[in-house]
């Protein structure tokens, strides 16, 4: 389907504003009436506002910020005290003060009409409902409307608060509107009052728990330093431990550790050394004149006196061998002293020797037991690490615990003090004052918006139904649409002879339909005259002389159209013939007021010769052949080959051929048709034919490739409000049938074209283009006649 985007310039919305301008005053009038009654029949409104300060920060009297302060920082925290000042608890508590339940502007009393006693009965009904449905009960008969579920009451209350922050700043506006100016400045002091004491409630709520937990949570610290206490004594006890084990107690275990390795590490060398010497001297005890190499043995005292006296002796005993010789007294007395001091010297050696293994022995048991007391030690130290870390862990828990309890101690007694403390961060800056004007409804205010509401929906439902309109009113929307040529519009004939009141046509006869005869001089009949020039000019080969009219549904004016068509062509000189193939419901007898007792039914089913069913009008060339008795079978009678000859016969003695059929969304009879004439002429009735009707009947033509002329839309209203009004001039007479003529200012260059510029601008042709051509036929016709 072909989409075609309307372009709409300014007079096309002048055009669809005059069209439906009806309903725009309609809309209008009631949109402004309803408004102007309402503003001054309406209750006044009173509106009483407070204003407060909502502080960053709360006043820190004692230092218990983490039981009470809050995160002020942010604009989160001033959303949600607008929405708390807004909240059901703020509403109940103001309800409950000011006892607005008892209120009638809250609680309506009950009316006493037959009507209202329904009602009542009705949401009685369902209030009882709902308190069986429900398992709790309300804590206060009297309060049981405070304390519903969605009580309306309070909804109500909700909705006249107002809660308007001032930008850039900590103050808060608190409005509320009744229709008593006190009960307004009560309500909104009121409003105030209760979110102060609610925030402060809410404070004091939260230290009033803290301080219960910071209770229970003290007796259970207080239970646990006890616990860890009594652990760490009986360890001390298990095991002795008199002091703390402090750093001082692992230096010295350490120093001690440090001072026996060495100790052993020198007795170790010692025993060696010892062992070393013993060991030589062992191994040289047997060999005596080695012992001298022994330093114990060189060392000692008494070997060195006795190898003295040795050497005196071995000196003497030389002297006197050498005077006495070897066996002198003398000399075997020092030999015997000799063996006296050697014997002597060998038992201070062994004595040394004896003296050497025992500082062996001394020294390797030093040695054991300086190695036993390191073990000793060590195992004290490791023993001692042990039990410093069971004794810093009972310790610490014990330490832990009572920080613990210090710090629990100190905060009950802050938020046991805070409780008595009654302060907070909003304050009243300037109280609810009684209004002395009220603020709805606004007159003025109210009257310049329906103004402009009732204009607005007034245009925009014009619009709405101009876009919901899909009949055919322009040709712009022919050509686009269906892609076949406009010939031209035909004006509303009812228009022309009317009272001047579109929707008040006089009731005409049938023959008065004929505007060309009876109104020659009208826009009617000049809109005939070209569209008869459109079908002459139709083809660049020649000019269409069978020509079938019909429309894609019933009366859209095709046989008026096709009547008046006729007498135009005639009136041009051509010789016409009209035949009635509206088998149907056949009304061109009627239009020229003639009988059909015989027609085309009766010639083409052989009952008559065609001279006999052609009868002639008053109309000057005019003939016409009526449709005759109606027969069964319509369709099969004008698709007959005898139909066929009855064209050809009427085209040796007629120069056009006129044939009105039915519909052609209707039968077939259209269609079948369509393949005996020279083209198709499709009658539309502007603004009421659907385009989808007539795309249908279109669509129906092609499939039997039948020629399609084009299309007229009839009755057009030619007024002010409509299309044609800005696209082409039109005609209007006085009593006297004289012409006056009204033309748009960029026409007035074209009035030296007369009667076929004015027929040119009708169906909306380039005359530039066709002037040339116009005036070729006319000067054929012309030669035709005089010959």
């Amino acid at each position: 389907m072909q989409i075609y985007d309307k372009q709409i310039d300014l007079h096309e919305y002048l055009r669809i504003i005059m069209k439906h301008r009806w309903t725009i005053l309609t809309v209008f009038a009631v949109i402004v009436i309803s408004v102007v009654i309402y503003s001054f029949t309406a209750t006044p409104i009173y509106r009483a506002t407070t204003r407060l300060i909502i502080e960053k920060e709360t006043p820190k009297v004692v230092s218990v910020q983490e039981v009470m302060s809050v995160d002020s920082s942010g604009t989160d925290y001033y959303q949600t005290q607008y929405k708390i000042i807004e909240s059901r608890a703020v509403a109940r508590e103001v309800i409950k003060r000011l006892k607005l339940d008892e209120n009638e502007e809250f609680v309506p009393k009950r009316k006493d009409n037959f009507i209202a006693a329904i009602w009542y009965s009705i949401t009685d009904s369902i209030a009882y409902l709902r308190s069986l449905l429900k398992t709790e009960k309300p804590q206060d008969a009297d309060e049981s409307i405070l304390y519903e579920e969605n009580s309306p009451l309070i909804t109500q209350f909700i909705k006249r608060i107002e809660v308007k922050p001032i930008r850039n700043s900590r103050l808060v506006d608190v409005s509320f509107e009744a229709k008593d100016p006190l009960m307004s400045a009560k309500i909104a002091n009121g409003i105030a009052r209760s979110y102060i004491d609610l925030s402060l409630q809410t404070k004091l709520k939260a230290t009033q728990d803290a301080v219960s937990w910071l209770n229970s949570q003290v007796e259970l610290e207080r239970k646990k330093v006890e616990a860890a206490e009594q652990a760490l004594l009986k360890y001390k006890e298990q095991h002795g431990i008199i002091t703390d084990f402090t750093s001082n107690v692992e230096t010295i275990t350490a120093q001690k550790l440090a001072e026996l390795n060495k100790q052993v590490v020198e007795s170790e060398a010692k025993r060696v050394e010892a062992e070393t010497r013993y060991r030589q001297a062992s191994a040289l005890e047997k060999t005596p004149e080695m012992l001298d190499s022994v330093p114990e043995v060189l060392s000692n005292l008494l070997i060195q006196e006795i190898k003295k006296q040795e050497v005196e002796l071995f000196k003497r005993r030389s002297e006197l061998s050498k005077k006495y010789g070897q066996n002198h007294p003398q000399i075997i007395a020092l030999n015997k002293e000799l063996d006296t001091l050697h014997a002597s010297k060998l038992r201070e050696v062994k004595r040394v020797v004896s003296a050497l293994y025992n500082e062996y022995r001394v020294a390797s048991a030093r040695e054991q037991s300086l190695k036993a007391s390191l073990g000793r030690q060590k195992g004290e130290s490791l023993s001692l690490n042990q039990k410093a870390i069971d004794y810093s862990v009972l310790k610490r828990d014990a330490e832990s615990a009572k920080e613990m309890y210090d710090l629990l101690i100190k905060r009950f007694k802050e938020a046991s003090l805070t409780e008595d403390i009654k302060t907070g961060n909003i304050r009243v800056v300037d109280p609810a004052e009684v209004p002395k004007s009220p603020v709805k409804p606004k007159k003025t205010q109210n009257i310049l918006l329906a103004l402009v509401v009732g204009l607005s929906l007034g245009v925009g439902l014009a619009f709405f139904l101009e876009y919901l309109d899909n009949t055919v009113k322009t040709p712009e929307e022919i050509k686009h649409y269906f892609n076949i040529p406009f010939l031209g519009p035909i004006p509303a004939i009812a228009s022309d002879q009317g009272d001047g009141n579109p929707g008040n046509p006089v009731v005409r006869k049938p023959e008065e339909d004929l505007v060309t005869i009876n109104l020659p001089k009208s826009s009617a009949s000049e809109s005939y005259r070209g569209i008869r020039t459109s079908i002459q000019f139709s083809s660049a080969n020649s000019t269409p002389r069978v020509i079938l009219v019909s429309s894609s549904g019933p009366a859209e004016g095709k046989t008026i159209t096709a009547a008046n068509l006729a007498i135009t062509m005639a009136q041009a000189g051509n010789k016409v013939a009209i035949l009635d193939c509206d088998m149907r419901r056949p009304r061109i007898h009627r239009l020229f007021n003639i009988v059909k007792d015989r027609g085309l039914s009766n010639v083409l089913v052989g009952n008559c010769e065609v001279h006999e069913a052609i009868l002639h009008t008053e109309v000057p060339n005019v003939d016409i052949i009526p449709s005759g008795p109606i027969p069964p079978n319509p369709s099969e009678i004008l698709g007959s080959p005898q139909m066929v000859s009855l064209v050809e016969h009427l085209k040796n003695d007629y120069e056009r051929i006129i044939i009105d059929s039915p519909p052609i969304s209707a039968v077939t009879d259209a269609v079948i048709l369509s393949q005996y004439v020279d083209g198709v002429l499709l009658v539309i009735r502007a603004g009421e034919t659907p385009r989808e009707i007539v795309r249908n009947g279109i669509s129906q033509l092609q499939s039997v490739n039948a020629r399609i002329l084009g299309a007229v839309l009839n009755d057009v209203e030619m007024g002010r409000d409509t299309y044609y009004y800005y696209q082409y001039y039109y005609y209007y007479y006085g009593e006297d049938g004289e012409r006056r003529r009204k033309v748009r200012p960029e026409e007035r260059l074209r009035e030296g074209y007369k009667d076929m510029a004015q027929t040119a601008i009708l169906y909306g042709g380039k005359l530039k283009e066709k002037l040339s051509s116009v005036r070729k036929g006319i000067k054929e016709r012309s030669q035709k006649r005089s010959g």
